[in-house]
C-alpha cells in the first residue's frame, strides 16, 4: 500500500512537470503538510461501567478508553495557466497507524467507545483521495466575475452555517477512528463571485450527497452571500442558504399481533427543506475590541425520515413521526478584546474573548401538525468546546464561553477555554436522544434538567520553526444530572466526565 501512495505522489509531480505539453503554464507551485497526532480519550459516552464479576459476557472491560495514533498527509499542486486561469489539485490521506491493514475502523467510532476494530465492509485500506480539484476562471465574460468549478472549500462568514460538509463532527468518508478530527472540508460545487468593491456577492451550488442516481434522495446546497464593507471598521453581510434532501419512498414495517409483517408497499416521505435567511455585522470601532454578531431564521419543510431522533407512534417506532413546517432560529455573539495596551502584560500578547450562542430546539415528542422548531446545523464548521464538539450536535442548545490566550515565552502559545451548555428545549424525564445527530451513534437517557454540563480546555503550541509546530490539547467535559446514562446499560452504569489529551506535530512545506 505504501507503494501506491508513492506512485500517486510521483504521478502528481510528473503531471506538474509535463503539463506544459498540454497547456501554457506560467507557474506551478507544490505545497502540503503532514500532521502526526496521538489521541487519548476516555468516557466519551459520559458513563462509567464497572466490570461485572457475576457474568463473563456482560459489561466486561468496557472502559471507554481510546489510545490511537494517526497521520494526515496533504499534497497540493497549484498551476497558473494564464493570468486569469488556474487549476488546483490536492491529495489527502487520513489513516490511523497501521489502518491500511485488513482491520479498519467504523467511521462512526468518534462516538465513544472509540478505536474498536471492525472487519468486512467497514474495514478501510490505504486511501489517497482527491480532496481539492477545481478550476478558477477570473474575469469570466465580465471583469468583476470569478468562477470556481470543482471540488473546493466553501467558507462564508465565520463558518456558522457553511464550512464543513460533515458539520465538523463526523465524516463517513474518512477511515479515521476520530472522525471529528478529519481535515476534509471540501464540497463538489460551483461558485460565482462578483467583486464590486466594497460589495462582494457570492452565489454557489453544491451537491453534498449523491445517494442514488436513480432515486430522488440527494442532498443539494445552494445560496447567496452578500458582504459590504461600510468603512474600515464595519462590515455587514446578508445571506440566504438552502439545503434540500429530495423526497423518496420508504418500505414500511408493521407489527401485528406480536409478529412482524412486511407489507409489500412503500410510503413516500416529503423532501426535507431547510431555508436559512439572516445577517451578520462585524465591528472594530472600539479600540482593541472586535464584535461579531449574527442571527438567522430557518423555514421550509421538516421530514422525519432524515432525523435520527424522530420517533413513530407506539413502542416499535416503525412508523415515522409526522412531517411539519420548519420554524427555527439562532443567534451568535462573539467578542474579542486585545490586551496589548495593558503595560504590565503587553509583552505576553494577551487577549480575552466571550461567546454566546442560542440555537432553538424541538419538542421531544411532537403531536399533529406542530411546527418543527429544531435548528438545523446545515454545514457548520465551528468548535466551542473540543469534546462537546464530538459529542453534541450543533442544535437545541444555548452556550456561554470564555477564553484567554497569551504567549508566556517566545514561540510558545497558551490558550484556555471554558464553556457551559444548556438545552434550549428541555427533555422529559427518561427521554432518549442521539445528541450528536449521527446515525448509529450512542443514545443518551436524559431528564428534565436543562443544564447539560461544562467543558474546560487547555491548548499549548510551540513553533519549533516557521514550518514545524507542536501542540498539546487537554480537555475535560463534566456532564450534569441531565445525562442519566448512555444506551440504558442498567444499574451498572454511572455518569462520568469525558476527557481527552491530543498531541500533534505538523510540518508544512
Amino acid at each position: 500500500m505504501g507503494k501506491r501512495l508513492i506512485f500517486v505522489l510521483v504521478l502528481a509531480i510528473a503531471l506538474g512537470v509535463t503539463c506544459s505539453a498540454f497547456a501554457s503554464v506560467q507557474n506551478v507551485k507544490v505545497s502540503g503538510d503532514i500532521t502526526a497526532t496521538g489521541v487519548v480519550r476516555d468516557n466519551f459516552d459520559l458513563t462509567k461501567t464497572p466490570r461485572d464479576l457475576t457474568t463473563s459476557s456482560t459489561y466486561q472491560n468496557y472502559d471507554d478508553k481510546e489510545r490511537d495514533w494517526f497521520t494526515i498527509t496533504r499534497v497540493r499542486v497549484d498551476a497558473d495557466l494564464t493570468d486569469n486561469v488556474g487549476a488546483t489539485v490536492r491529495l489527502l490521506n487520513e489513516r490511523n497507524w497501521n489502518g491500511e491493514s485488513t482491520t479498519g475502523y467504523a467511521p462512526n467510532r468518534n462516538i465513544s467507545p472509540t478505536g474498536i476494530p471492525v472487519t468486512g465492509d467497514n474495514a478501510k485500506e490505504l486511501q489517497v483521495d482527491l480532496d481539492l480539484a477545481y478550476v478558477t476562471l477570473k474575469e469570466f465574460l465580465y471583469s468583476p466575475l470569478t468562477i470556481v468549478v470543482g471540488r473546493q472549500e466553501l467558507h462564508f462568514g465565520n463558518d456558522w452555517l457553511i464550512g464543513d460538509p460533515d458539520t465538523n463532527i463526523w465524516s463517513g468518508k474518512t477511515s479515521l477512528a476520530e472522525g471529528d478530527l478529519s481535515a476534509r472540508k471540501s464540497f463538489d460545487a460551483i461558485r460565482a463571485t462578483l467583486d464590486y468593491n466594497p460589495l462582494v456577492i457570492d452565489a454557489m451550488y453544491a451537491k453534498t450527497a449523491e445517494n442514488n442516481v436513480t432515486v430522488n434522495d440527494d442532498t443539494t446546497l445552494y445560496g447567496v452571500n452578500a458582504a459590504y464593507a461600510m468603512d474600515k471598521n464595519t462590515n455587514i453581510e446578508g445571506f440566504f442558504y438552502a439545503k434540500v434532501i429530495g423526497a423518496k419512498t420508504t418500505p414500511v414495517t408493521h407489527v401485528n399481533g406480536g409478529t412482524v409483517d412486511f407489507w409489500n408497499h412503500e410510503v413516500k416521505q416529503e423532501a426535507d427543506k431547510v431555508f436559512t435567511i439572516g445577517g451578520r455585522v462585524t465591528n472594530k470601532t472600539v479600540k482593541n475590541l472586535s464584535v461579531d454578531l449574527q442571527s438567522a431564521f430557518q423555514f421550509g419543510t421538516y421530514s422525519p425520515r432524515y432525523d435520527v431522533n424522530a420517533k413513530g407512534p407506539g413502542d416499535n417506532n416503525t412508523v415515522w413521526a409526522e412531517g411539519a413546517n420548519r420554524r427555527a432560529w439562532g443567534i451568535e455573539a462573539l467578542l474579542d478584546y486585545d490586551l496589548k495596551d495593558v503595560a504590565m502584560i503587553s509583552k505576553y500578547a494577551p487577549s480575552v474573548s466571550a461567546t454566546y450562542v442560542y440555537l432553538s430546539g424541538a419538542k421531544a415528542a411532537r403531536v399533529g401538525t406542530d411546527n418543527y422548531t429544531g435548528w438545523d446545523p446545515m454545514f457548520e464548521n465551528q468548535t466551542f468546546g473540543h469534546i462537546a464538539n464530538a459529542i453534541i450536535g450543533f442544535t437545541n442548545q444555548s452556550l456561554v464561553g470564555l477564553s484567554a490566550k497569551a504567549k508566556p515565552v517566545q514561540d510558545v502559545g497558551v490558550k484556555v477555554d471554558c464553556y457551559a451548555y444548556w438545552l434550549a428545549k428541555r427533555a422529559r424525564d427518561n427521554d432518549t436522544a442521539v445528541l450528536s445527530l449521527v446515525n448509529n451513534a450512542r443514545s443518551f437517557v436524559l431528564n428534565k434538567t436543562p443544564f447539560l454540563g461544562q467543558e474546560y480546555d487547555l491548548t499549548v503550541t510551540y513553533d519549533y520553526t516557521e514550518d514545524v509546530q507542536f501542540s498539546l490539547l487537554g480537555g475535560v467535559f463534566m456532564p450534569s444530572k441531565a445525562i442519566k446514562s448512555a444506551n440504558t446499560e442498567g444499574t451498572l452504569t454511572k455518569r462520568a466526565a469525558a476527557s481527552e489529551l491530543i498531541g500533534s506535530m505538523k510540518v508544512t512545506f
